[in-house]
């Protein structure tokens, strides 16, 4: 694909997250290795952007129209006009069949990041890397869809595309809490304060998202605690701490993938009902002990109990990093980027 020109519509935002942005920019990293122009359209949102910026790609802002409607489809179609691209890849649950089709009559081939298979699909690709992909009810709305689904094209940040395989520590000396792009639930506070009620020696890492809006809970809970907790701001590099990490709380999304694939024995915390399948399957795979779910009235409870025998737990912890690095070899946005440059 070395003479195309990629259009990345993603969104991303206080509201939506990084999850959406941070896998097309992984794919956006693999497809500039053959040579592809890679441009976004996303979020006029300052991070967002800046972002997009910080991986090398030029980044346009999505008009500020009914998401997925008639009008924002025509923005979208003007923007790839005018950077003359004839490859679009879509990331962003507000599109649905009828949009991903008018895309494609224009000529565009058009590549699907999905989540959740609501529909037929009418795109010539659709990309599925979690680990519950393949029980979902994919099924085209065209003869040549083809679907690339299950943790093979697990979309990870090129930092995870040739991770090494790791070993257990005998003692757990630090715990990595990471919730992603913001927290609205106001875990953050509550996750220091369980650990900081735990025995044991560890230190905490903290991964403060760009769009945590309580940050001077955070950084008060963290001031008080007894043991030491490092406060990490929108790192633009995670792998290192989650490397350091012997154990990691996690909410449910993406960020799951790329603790497997570092082999960081992880306790999950569901904050959103689109997570339940891919963290239960993830469950079932060995990568992940399950913590809760964000309301349950005994998810503290439950969180510490695990995370308590986790800690103590060496033979676990191993099994847990060898089932997460089994699963997950880093390499799925380069798969899915040959499959684009041989189409």
């Amino acid at each position: 694909m070395p003479s195309h020109c990629v259009l990345f519509r993603v969104d991303a935002g206080p509201d939506i997250g990084l999850g959406h942005l941070q896998r097309s920019l992984s794919l956006a990293s693999a497809l500039h290795q053959f040579g592809a122009t890679c441009i976004f359209l996303t979020n006029r949102v300052p991070a967002v952007q800046s972002r997009v910026k910080a991986f090398g790609f030029e980044a346009d802002g999505l008009e500020t129209l009914e998401p997925g409607g008639a009008e924002n489809l025509k923005s979208t179609l003007r923007k790839a006009i005018r950077h003359r691209c004839d490859v679009m890849v879509v990331d962003s649950y507000n599109v649905g069949a009828d949009y991903l089709g008018h895309l494609r009559a224009t000529g565009l081939f058009v590549v699907a990041i999905d989540d959740l298979a609501r529909h037929p699909f009418p795109c010539q690709l659709v990309v599925n890397g979690g680990a519950h992909a393949l029980q979902l009810p994919y099924c085209p709305s065209s003869g040549d869809t083809r679907f690339l689904l299950g943790p093979r094209y697990a979309l990870l940040h090129p930092e995870f595309w040739d991770a090494s395989s790791r070993a257990v520590q005998k003692t757990a000396a630090n715990v990595l809490v990471t919730l992603g792009g913001a927290d609205q639930h106001n875990l953050m506070p509550m996750m220091l304060s369980l650990l900081d009620d735990l025995p044991g020696e560890f230190t905490v890492t903290a991964i403060v998202g760009p769009f945590f809006s309580n940050c001077s809970e955070v950084q008060a809970m963290a001031k008080d605690c007894r043991r030491s907790v490092l406060l990490v701001r929108s790192p633009d590099s995670v792998r290192d701490l989650m490397l350091k990490a012997d154990l990691a709380i996690s909410a449910g999304g993406q960020t799951l993938y790329e603790l497997a694939a570092a082999g960081t024995p992880t306790v999950a915390i569901q904050v959103a009902d689109n997570q339940a399948p891919s963290v239960r399957a993830l469950v079932a795979k060995g990568t992940v002990y399950m913590g809760g779910c964000v309301g349950e009235a005994q998810l503290l409870d439950r969180v510490s109990e695990v995370v308590k025998m986790l800690l103590a737990d060496n033979d676990t912890r191993a099994r847990m990093i060898a089932a997460g690095q089994q699963l997950l070899d880093g390499q799925g946005a380069r798969r899915i980027a040959e499959v684009m440059v041989s189409a």
